[in-house]
């Protein structure tokens, strides 16, 4: 079977569509428009508060909570402050966080509503933001002439202020532009982020204010970024068509490169614990690729143009196992009720049959017998050795 079989990816559009597919030719895609006069794109999917629950993000600046198993909105949240696009949510604890392109951060649930405001200067946006599982307070910030940051939610407060990226050679201000932010350690003190001008630069917070490590393609523009499975590692993605491998370990270097886009990759999302990247571009279709071995593992067209995915491993072998147990049970109940069965029968012939008995033989004549043998053999035996003396 196919690694690609094992998922089912959900995918939004730029209309506002809503879809998912399970990787396998004879099942085609599934799609679902929330609203028939409303055609705001979808922005930002991430997973909710449980398994089931995908937060959704529109250019409109509504959030929709969808349910999977019901295939429905179960929620849908018009007011939320700020302007512009939702560019980035995420679940804390039983909140959700959203980010809006004006640069305000709303923490929601049902019971209260609060804003941060991140006081952005001139004509700068927040294009994006992340979080990590480890420290489920802070999230990373940054978006266009928004240098990275690091935001307390609890406290309201930044705690980590990325410096500039300095001047060229030309005494000009190089541009920060960020397009995508990922964690690149488990314990979320490694964030990392691609810019639009082909910079990915990893940051430690504990270390200083300047990337750490740094990677630049001058001819390319990064769209997105996804850590893999292995720290310090990541993939990115960009306006030309094609996908980098990066080991931002110092020296930083490019690994492989992955070529099979005609447009510019979208979103990206890598599996946590195998080497499986999930990615869509804006040649409408979905790619499934093996980081190892750089394999095409699967290829669909989804009709529209896509802006996010998200990836869920679908456990088959576990029902396989119950399965088994079952028929095993089966099969061992029915050669049970057969043995029993058969011991029946077999009592029933035994008791029909009619008992032999064999004649007794006679104890005096086999004595007699066996006493002329020992005879016999005393005697020849004492004539051998006569004759040997």
């Amino acid at each position: 079977m196919n690694d690609s079989n094992k998922y089912c990816v959900y995918f939004g559009t730029v209309r506002g569509v809503i879809g998912n597919t399970f990787c396998e030719s004879n099942k085609p895609a599934k799609y679902e428009l929330f609203d028939e006069n409303e055609t705001a794109g979808i922005t930002c999917m991430e997973w909710g508060r449980t398994q089931d629950e995908i937060v959704i993000g529109q250019s409109n600046g509504c959030i929709k909570l969808y349910d999977t198993l019901t295939t429905k909105v179960v929620l849908n949240i018009p007011e939320i402050d700020g302007k512009g696009a939702i560019v980035g949510a995420s679940v804390i604890t039983d909140d959700i966080l959203v980010a809006r392109k004006s640069g305000h951060l709303v923490i929601w649930n049902t019971d209260k509503k609060e804003c941060i405001t991140t006081n952005l200067c001139g004509d700068s946006t927040v294009e994006c933001i992340a979080c990590t599982k480890s420290r489920v307070s802070v999230v990373a910030t940054g978006g266009q002439e928004n240098d990275l940051k690091l935001w307390d939610i609890e406290r309201r407060i930044p705690i980590f202020k990325a410096k500039s990226m300095g001047h060229d050679n030309l005494n000009l201000p190089i541009p920060t532009n960020i397009r995508g932010i990922s964690f690149l350690d488990l314990d979320g003190r490694l964030p990392s982020c691609c810019t639009k001008e082909g910079h990915v630069l990893l940051y430690d917070e504990r270390a200083q204010r300047r990337p750490v490590s740094k990677f630049v393609e001058v001819k390319a523009s990064y769209t997105a970024i996804a850590h893999t499975f292995k720290e310090k590692q990541c993939l990115v993605g960009t306006t030309k068509g094609y996908m980098q491998l990066l080991d931002l370990k110092v020296p930083a270097k490019c690994l492989k490169t992955f070529k099979t886009f005609t447009g510019s990759v979208s979103s990206i999302v890598c599996d946590p614990v195998s080497s499986i990247v999930a990615t869509v571009s804006l040649d409408r279709h979905l790619r499934i690729h093996n980081i190892e071995t750089k394999e095409l593992l699967y290829k669909e067209y989804l009709k529209q143009s896509l802006t996010k995915i998200l990836l869920k491993p679908i456990i088959k072998e576990e029902t396989k196992e119950v399965d088994h147990q079952h028929k095993n049970a089966d099969v061992e109940e029915h050669l049970l009720s057969n043995e029993i069965e058969a011991d029946e029968e077999y009592d029933k012939m035994f008791e029909k049959m009619e008992t032999i008995k064999e004649p007794r033989k006679n104890k005096s004549k086999l004595k007699r017998k066996k006493g002329l043998v020992r005879n016999v053999f005393a005697a020849e035996y004492t004539k051998k050795r006569k004759e040997e003396l």
